[in-house]
């Protein structure tokens, strides 16, 4: 009996760990450069909008890179802490239009970040190397750089629905099975201290 007992008790925290991870997954993943993220936005490596960490390299004959993403609106931040030079980064609307810059953040740190309020849309971030394009415009970016690797962290946001959303959802089998198992053993569990 004891062993149905806790047979039971270990289904029913099984079914509620999977209805857990079911309602609040994970978003956020690591972006890895792939050949060489351009300097235009024609060029650009697109990441997906999960992206939390983008990790890649400069060059001496690549000097910047810059990369695409989808933004659903509200609070963006990035930054390229963990980099290992002196960096520079922007963030440009979909246009190319510059919308905000930092070279250093100050304080003897070389790592750079922009933060800003941005409405649901495409957006880029470029990373370079000091001086490279003071001029602030993704046009200006030099082809020629340094050797260097760069971390960018950036925050998350879902993107908009492309479709409506489903009202009702039809739990996956193997759910519905563990939570079955689950409400057998505590069934079970209830039923054994009535009789003791």
């Amino acid at each position: 009996m004891n062993f149905i007992s806790a047979f039971g008790k270990f289904c029913s925290a099984l079914a509620s760990a999977v209805v857990l991870a079911g309602a609040y997954p994970a978003y956020a993943s690591l972006y890895l450069e792939v050949d060489d993220a351009g300097t235009t936005a024609e060029t650009a490596n697109y990441i997906s909008w999960d992206t939390a960490t983008i990790s890649g390299a400069i060059h001496a004959s690549d000097g910047a890179d810059v990369y695409g993403f989808e933004w659903a609106g509200g609070f963006f931040f990035a930054n390229t802490d963990g980099s290992d030079f002196d960096t520079m980064l922007s963030l440009f609307d979909y246009t190319g239009n510059l919308l905000a810059f930092n070279d250093d953040l100050g304080g003897g740190a070389f790592y750079s970040q922009v933060s800003m309020e941005l409405d649901a849309g495409n957006y880029f971030l470029g990373i370079t190397y000091y001086p490279n394009n003071y001029h602030r415009e993704m046009r200006y970016y030099r082809e020629e750089g340094i050797e260097g690797s760069y971390q960018i962290q950036k925050t998350v946001a879902m993107p908009l629905p492309d479709q409506p959303q489903i009202i009702a959802e039809v739990p996956e089998p193997t759910t519905m099975t563990l939570l079955v198992i689950g409400f057998a053993g505590f069934m079970l569990n209830r039923r054994r201290k009535r009789v003791l």
